[in-house]
């Protein structure tokens, strides 16, 4: 077959060849096919496509003679069948889109009917953007290193099962369970050596689950697994016996044979939790009792074992009086170009317990959600950083995480609005970290108070994108203005080669978006290496400098042009410089 088939069109002036020119050069494969089958024209890039040189051996053969010659093999459905239901919707539409697989091939197809006679078909290979994004989207629900789901999916897997068990009036079994002693593998033979050993572990229990059953990383060492079976708690009990069994079996790592442990807890729905917060809770208070009769056992949740959750009670209600004793405070961690140059500060909020010290908040932020405080305290942490932020005497920027709890809060868009009323600083220096978490139970209502943050003019950013539900759909539905790459994905880079994946695809995302990247957790020069050449805009971890009392970061906030790193008067980052000219 000749480029820009042409058969039953006169072919024989300039102007048709300038055509049959331009549309050889198209990106875009074009064919046009009589409604029975018959190829009247076919571009360069659709001969390309099809192989069409291989399919048609003569212009009067149709459609149906090339499938009945077995030339059309490698599609997925019956090409003739697919054909007669295309033409059956143009005739009732005069127009078709659609996705067909042929080989290996993810081809969009778009056709369109001419004149009631022909076909119009033009179409594109997206196999590579598909398969893509259908791997960015299966990595956002899994665990890279074990390919078990991860917390996010586990979380939606147990709200579903609780629902129907309530209906159907069941029992199940959740069990969590850690290494013992995982910190000592890690420390005496390396986070390698780690990862194997829970790849291995993953592998192991797979072996010995039921169909049915969800397992979960959850992080860390940390996994979980849903029961569902029948002949329940004696079902958890066999599954508890089997796991510690299989992982009682040596294990070759890096040539050396380790053997590890387990501690176990399992808890029942309903009767030691009729929500997941306590279900998990329990099994987790199981799992420490476990560890507190010596490890490398299982035990079952009752009533004793209540005293974490009796810290956890006390600990909430003393964060009730957090704010009003001065006990919160704010500390700043700085973001840079990739370059090096810094642009703002993401504020993190901190508790120092006049008994207990400096808390995290990964100690007492789910606490506070729980109890509703989040949103007195997500209020003040607005305003107090609001007011630090504007009194910069240059235009750094600030960047403020929102509780999903707060995110839902009719106030929201009003407090953002009033805060930069009072403190005077200009929206576009403040940007809202948000996690996709957010969108996720009332999206309509969730994009309608996105928009009216966007319309104060603060910028808004996906925070810890990719470990969670559908973070693809939400970038396709609102303007994100910055997408943040989680550190359990960025901590991992140059020595895991599944995160490096991972990073490199959001990187590709971003770019392909035009949206600017910021990468969490970079704390190695190799790290910051890797995401430049990946083409990452921006920064933030402790390679950049660490979360401090914005004090300490002087030398930035009181200075009329924002420096770059090496202009910053503090020893760290004249380690950090003297540690890159090295």
């Amino acid at each position: 077959m000749t480029t820009a088939k042409t058969r039953g069109f006169a072919n024989d002036t300039a102007m048709l060849q300038a055509v049959m020119a331009a549309m050889d050069n198209l990106p875009v494969a074009v064919g046009i096919f009589e409604l029975e089958g018959r190829p009247l024209y076919a571009n360069r890039r659709f001969q390309e496509l099809h192989d069409l040189d291989n399919r048609w051996q003569n212009e009067d053969e149709t459609f149906a003679d090339v499938v009945a010659d077995g030339r059309m093999a490698d599609w997925k459905e019956d090409p003739i069948a697919y054909f007669e239901r295309l033409i059956r919707k143009l005739l009732e539409e005069g127009s078709s889109i659609t996705q067909v697989e042929i080989g290996d091939k993810i081809i969009d197809v778009q056709d369109v009917l001419l004149d009631g006679r022909y076909l119009l078909s033009t179409q594109q290979d997206i196999t590579a953007r598909v398969k893509a994004e259908q791997r960015v989207s299966y990595l956002a629900h899994h665990d890279p290193l074990t390919d078990l789901p991860n917390c996010m999916r586990f979380a939606a897997e147990l709200a579903k099962l609780i629902a129907e068990s309530r209906v159907l009036r069941r029992q199940f079994g959740v069990m969590s369970f850690d290494i013992d002693r995982f910190k000592d593998i890690n420390d005496v033979f390396g986070h390698a050596a780690g990862d194997t050993v829970l790849a291995e572990l993953a592998r192991r229990l797979k072996s010995v689950i039921n169909e049915d059953d969800v397992a979960a990383r959850l992080g860390g060492d940390e996994f979980t697994v849903i029961s569902v079976s029948d002949d329940q708690p004696e079902t958890m009990t066999r599954l508890a016996e089997r796991l510690t069994r299989v992982m009682e079996e040596e294990m070759e790592v890096d040539g050396r044979s380790l053997r590890v442990s387990l501690s176990i807890g399992i808890a029942m729905f309903p009767q030691d939790g009729a929500d997941a917060a306590t279900l998990l809770a329990n099994s987790d208070a199981a799992l420490y009792r476990a560890k507190a009769e010596g490890r490398g056992r299982f035990c079952a949740f009752n009533s004793r074992m209540d005293r974490r959750m009796h810290d956890r009670r006390v600990l909430q209600q003393d964060l009730r009086h957090a704010i009003k004793r001065g006990e919160l405070m704010l500390h700043y961690q700085p973001q840079a170009a990739v370059t090096g140059e810094i642009f703002g500060f993401e504020a993190l909020l901190r508790w120092h317990h006049p008994t207990r010290g400096l808390i995290t908040p990964d100690e007492f932020v789910p606490l506070a959600e729980e109890s509703g405080q989040i949103v007195e305290i997500g209020r003040w942490v607005l305003n107090e950083a609001g007011r630090e932020a504007a009194s910069w005497s240059n235009r750094l920027k600030i960047a403020i995480n929102i509780s999903p709890i707060q995110f839902r809060q009719d106030s929201l868009v009003s407090d953002v609005h009033t805060m930069l009323l009072e403190t005077g600083l200009s929206a576009n220096r403040l940007e809202l970290e948000v996690t996709e978490g957010v969108l996720v139970q009332d999206f309509a209502r969730a994009l309608q108070i996105l928009r009216g943050l966007k319309a104060l003019g603060v910028r808004i950013a996906m925070d810890d994108f990719g470990t969670g539900y559908s973070s693809l759909s939400y970038l396709q539905s609102f303007p994100f203005d910055t997408i943040k790459i989680d550190r359990s994905f960025t901590s991992k880079l140059v020595a895991d080669s599944s995160a490096d994946e991972i990073v490199r695809a959001v990187i590709g995302l971003g770019r392909g978006l035009n949206i600017p990247i910021v990468a969490e957790g970079v704390e190695t020069e190799e790290q910051r290496a890797f995401l430049e050449d990946a083409q990452c805009q921006n920064l933030q971890g402790h390679l950049i400098g660490r979360a401090g009392p914005i004090a300490q970061y002087a030398g930035l906030t009181e200075a009329e042009d924002i420096p770059s790193l090496s202009q910053i008067d503090t020893d760290e980052f004249h380690a950090m410089q003297g540690s890159r000219q090295r």
